[in-house]
């Protein structure tokens, strides 16, 4: 709802996870779909979205305060990345915010594990919302939210998530750092580049393997 709410638009990958669905059905925003990393189907979606604008009672054109496109950097059920730097082409095109969720793909993809953004070529500052956890490739819990300045202080102030939980352990927060320190080499090893080239590796290993199989 911090970042939603009645007047805004979200257009979502078809194939998000329930996560980001039950988050978008929560911001009392208007939610359409679009098809799953179809960069094609999302434009016509914001083409339709804008000509048409929101529903109103008396039938007068009312445009969308915002439209928000939300994609995951790698989607958990089907392993697949997206197609980040279409997407983002395409919503920029039409001057829609992006919202990626990097939970599955931070600190596992890229060259330096900085995820999706590195790993398609997109620069930071293209997109809007970027978030993540902190539960998956740095062993701890909780998550984060880069935006700019006035979007986390709104968030800050409106969202739920924040008002009502207590704030990292000091443990937590500690593992998280030596796990990014770990990832992008300033623990003075090459532990992190070593453990990149195995997800890598094992992955297409897998991924090999099925097929070879007759599982895909």
């Amino acid at each position: 709802e911090a970042l939603g709410g009645k007047g805004t638009l979200i257009l979502s990958d078809a194939l998000n996870h329930t996560s980001i669905v039950n988050g978008c059905r929560a911001a009392y925003a208007k939610v359409k779909p679009f098809k799953h990393n179809d960069e094609k189907d999302l434009e016509e979606k914001l083409i339709s979205a804008i000509s048409e604008g929101r529903p109103s009672k008396d039938g007068s054109f009312t445009p969308w305060t915002k439209i928000i496109v939300v994609v995951e950097g790698i989607y958990s059920m089907e392993g697949e990345v997206c197609r980040l730097r279409e997407i983002v082409d395409v919503a920029k095109k039409y001057k829609a915010y992006m919202y990626v969720d990097e939970a599955h793909s931070i600190g596992a993809l890229g060259k330096t594990g900085r995820g999706v953004c590195e790993h398609t070529g997109v620069n930071h500052d293209e997109i809007d919302v970027l978030m993540g956890t902190f539960s998956k490739s740095f062993g701890g819990m909780g998550g984060y939210i880069a935006a700019s300045k006035e979007v986390i202080d709104y968030v800050r102030s409106t969202s739920p998530g924040c008002l009502y939980t207590c704030s990292l352990s000091p443990t937590v927060a500690t593992q998280i750092l030596t796990a990014f320190h770990i990832i992008t080499g300033d623990d003075g090893t090459d532990l992190g580049k070593r453990k990149l080239e195995r997800i890598k590796s094992n992955s297409n290993y897998f991924r090999t393997e099925l097929r070879r199989m007759g599982l895909t």
